[in-house]
């Protein structure tokens, strides 16, 4: 999500006592750059079918293609705790595990002979079935988007394989330090009990079966908790006519989704070490609860956060890598979810030896970010790297329909792009500070660390808070 753009400075040396003229300015110095460009939002055709389906319609015709995607309102968050898995799962075989009418390979080979896709996947918050074809094949592609979309067969051959490759995937889940730091972090302060820090274990895959995705896909897949968005060349009238026809049987009544869970988490302030040793770094996140995109001291944190850890101008990286040379990387990011708090986390990796010294720094940092204001260059800078970046997000029309339809769906309002892009820019030196000050709570603090203590050189207490050990091991279990 960070912007990091890497300059390479090139220093001639003269020879002792010899004179040199004053240097002149770098050559981008003279450079002007227009201002951004106003993001426009294209007219989207918005409607509902009689079964309840809302639909979003934006032709372009710069390409011979139509793409689109349906937007349900389920989610991992409604997993049974005894079946942690299950929406993963069901996201996957609805594709893999083919149609009533064809079996998953079959599916395969009729889309790869007219060069289309189509997939699917559950998620936190979102289901999404989508595809892509050219536009002489969207008619085929779309039929084959509605049939995974309302008729998914999940044979039991593929549940089996997806199961298989879960399994491995827990056996393999500490390989990685990076991964490991990052799972172990927002466990920690998300808490494991409540669905934001659940982990998938051996025994929840031994106990979904076919009749659980059955049941799970019935519940959350129904005309009325869909949203369907098509994008690209063809004609919106004809497209709606089309989407009428092939969604007309599609009847099926459910009871209205619930909310998703409430995020009841508690700070949970200390260091937890996960020793690990074959690793000669250590890795470390670092931060606590972040926040939502509706908050309205969202731009402000998101240019706090750029001034702290965006990139190589940052503060961290000038202090943790430039000067002191303690690490090749470290960042950090305000984020944020549409529906529920995200993190706030400082991460990146560090020479074992000055594992203790690199947090103090960072903490230091942090608090310099609570008492002083920043300086002109680093607001003006952060702020034009966070808007260069929003542009990015409407560089092309069908990430501008995919905001739309993921905005409704979150229930933002239709003005909230440009009330963020306005919160921006009017951000000031005050609001950092304010913000700083009121947002980042150091006494609540998580600090994980996965590396070697013994190579630290000083203990992980001289920081001045509880260590716990991280217990990596993977409860028994689960088919070969």
């Amino acid at each position: 999500m960070k912007r990091a753009v890497a300059r390479l400075l090139l220093f001639g040396v003269g020879c002792a006592g010899a004179w040199s003229a004053p240097p002149a300015a770098p050559p981008h110095a003279s450079l002007k750059y227009p201002p951004l460009r106003e993001v426009e939002i294209p007219k989207v055709e918005q409607y509902t079918l009689a079964n309840g389906m809302r639909v979003y319609l934006l032709e372009n015709h710069e390409l011979p293609l139509v793409s689109g995607f349906a937007l349900v309102r389920t989610g991992n968050l409604f997993d049974p705790p005894d079946k942690i898995g299950l929406a993963e799962i069901t996201g996957e075989v609805m594709r893999t595990g083919g149609t009533s009418g064809m079996t998953g390979d079959q599916l395969d080979e009729y889309l790869e002979n007219m060069a289309a896709s189509v997939e699917s996947r559950i998620g936190e918050t979102s289901g999404r079935v989508s595809f892509s074809a050219l536009g002489e094949n969207a008619g085929e592609a779309l039929e084959a988007f509605r049939d995974v979309l309302t008729s998914p067969a999940f044979r039991q051959d593929k549940i089996d394989l997806v199961k298989t490759q879960l399994r491995s995937a827990i056996a393999r889940r500490n390989d990685d330090p990076a991964e490991l730091c990052s799972r172990e972090f927002a466990e920690q302060v998300y808490g494991r009990d409540n669905p934001y820090g659940w982990r998938l274990e051996y025994e929840h895959l031994e106990r979904i079966e076919r009749q659980d995705l059955v049941r799970f896909y019935e519940r959350y897949f129904f005309p009325r908790n869909v949203m369907v968005a098509v994008y690209g060349d063809f004609s919106a009238a004809g497209m709606r006519r089309s989407l009428e026809t092939l969604f007309s049987g599609w009847k099926v009544e459910q009871p209205q989704v619930p909310p998703f869970p409430e995020l009841r988490s508690r700070p949970s302030p200390g260091i937890y070490l996960a020793v690990k040793p074959d690793v000669t770094q250590t890795f470390f996140a670092l931060g606590h609860l972040g926040g939502v995109y509706r908050d309205p001291d969202y731009p402000a944190l998101e240019v706090m956060a750029d001034i702290l850890g965006g990139g190589f101008r940052s503060r961290l990286v000038n202090r943790v890598r430039t000067e002191l040379g303690y690490a090749y990387d470290v960042s950090a990011v305000w984020g944020a979810n549409y529906g529920h708090p995200g993190l706030f986390m400082v991460s990146g990796s560090t020479k074992s030896a000055s594992t203790i010294e690199t947090l103090a720094v960072i903490r230091e940092e942090i608090e310099k970010m609570r008492t002083q204001e920043v300086s002109d260059e680093e607001l003006r800078a952060a702020k034009d790297s966070v808007l260069n970046s929003f542009v990015f997000n409407f560089d092309n029309p069908a990430k501008t329909l995919n905001r739309v339809v993921t905005q409704q769906y979150f229930g933002y309002p239709a003005d909230f792009l440009f009330r963020y892009r306005k919160g921006v820019a009017a951000v000031g030196k005050a609001d950092i500070l304010r913000v700083a000050k009121h947002y980042l709570r150091p006494a609540e603090f998580t600090i994980v660390a996965v590396g070697r203590p013994e190579d630290f050189g000083r203990p992980l207490s001289e920081l001045g808070m509880d260590v716990r050990q991280i217990d990596l091991t993977i409860k028994p279990g689960g088919k070969p």
